[in-house]
């Protein structure tokens, strides 16, 4: 689908890259459009490239954002699972231009023995490196596609809510290492090492408005 006029002007608004994203959702939902991955794409990445400039640009920020969590239940929940993984090795696929999971996680977990970051789009894979190096944590970036990797090293993988395809995904880590699998969604999969954080996403990663 083309993008409306509507949706043009907020993306390219001087409104915080956050509200920015909010407002998209709104519309979406008033205006009853069904969000494909391409729409929810387009004002996932121009939220996450906005966010990933500035982080280049201006250096570290205040305070991490993740805009997508808007109450930090997402993020409360993602550290409770997290906290009791030691010497943590995590792999986060389908990172982005900005991937907060994996910046919030190198600031908690300073001591942590790896976290990669893995993506397929080299925009996202390039400005998702960058923020890292402006950041100055340590962070590995992994150009690739998500089931192209080999997480047997991992104790944990943390699966985006916006990676389609999550079930087959899941069964593949599932099926070949021993990590802990924390996916943004549902994975339509039941297994004790399997924790699914609630997210307002389909499996094909686009977004429920």
């Amino acid at each position: 689908m083309s993008l409306p006029s509507k949706y043009r002007e907020l993306l390219l608004s001087d409104l915080e890259p956050g509200e920015m994203y909010r407002r998209c959702l709104a519309a979406i939902s008033h205006d009853e459009l069904s969000a494909d991955y391409a729409l929810t794409e387009t004002i996932v990445y121009a939220t996450e490239v906005r966010y990933a400039i500035d982080v280049i640009a201006n250096g570290p920020p205040e305070r991490l954002w993740n805009f997508g969590d808007l109450d930090g239940r997402s993020t409360s929940r993602l550290f409770e699972v997290l906290d009791g993984v030691p010497e943590m090795r995590l792999a986060f696929a389908g990172s982005g231009p900005y991937p907060i999971t994996a910046l919030l996680a190198a600031q908690r977990y300073p001591d942590a023995r790896d976290i990669a970051c893995i993506d397929n789009n080299i925009v996202g894979h390039l400005l998702g490196r960058a923020v890292v190096d402006a950041m100055d944590l340590a962070i590995t970036s992994v150009f690739a596609e998500a089931a192209d990797v080999d997480y047997s090293p991992f104790d944990v993988v943390v699966v985006a809510a916006m990676v389609s395809g999550k079930q087959q995904l899941v069964d593949q880590v599932l099926r070949t290492s021993d990590a802990l699998v924390v996916v943004r969604g549902e994975a339509g999969v039941s297994d004790p090492r399997l924790v699914e954080i609630n997210a307002t996403f389909r499996d094909d990663g686009s977004v429920k408005a």
